[in-house]
């Protein structure tokens, strides 16, 4: 019995719970670039920033849905500095030709670049 309670508390002491992240998804709205420039005009929003942007997205092929390379889309910032209010675009080219609204929100500012 002593060996058997010896054994189950070495047992318990080498298990570790493993935490890893997980893929959500929040709601997107995607639309064609007349469609979706035009509903931004109304804010007065000019563009800030641009980059790449590496994107999990779902690959019907792939167990779970997502594909295991990230796409690479052209991302952008765009923002009124006056009001603060800001948009975070990225573009889908061919076969969907999208621009999806991927953020957008309020109490914009930028921060200098001196700021440690």
């Amino acid at each position: 019995m002593k060996q058997l309670i010896v054994f189950t508390t070495i047992l318990l002491l080498g298990m570790a719970v493993a935490f890893s992240g997980e893929w959500n998804e929040k709601p997107v709205i995607c639309a064609d670039e007349i469609e979706t420039f035009t509903a931004m005009s109304d804010k007065e929003e000019v563009l800030l920033g641009v980059a790449k942007q590496l994107t999990k997205v779902r690959d019907p092929d792939e167990p779970g849905g997502i594909a295991l390379n990230p796409a690479i889309l052209p991302w952008a910032l765009y923002g009124n500095l006056e009001t603060g209010t800001f948009t975070v675009l990225e573009y889908h080219s061919h076969p969907y030709n999208q621009y999806c609204i991927i953020g957008f929100g309020v109490e914009f500012e930028l921060v200098p670049e001196n700021i440690k």
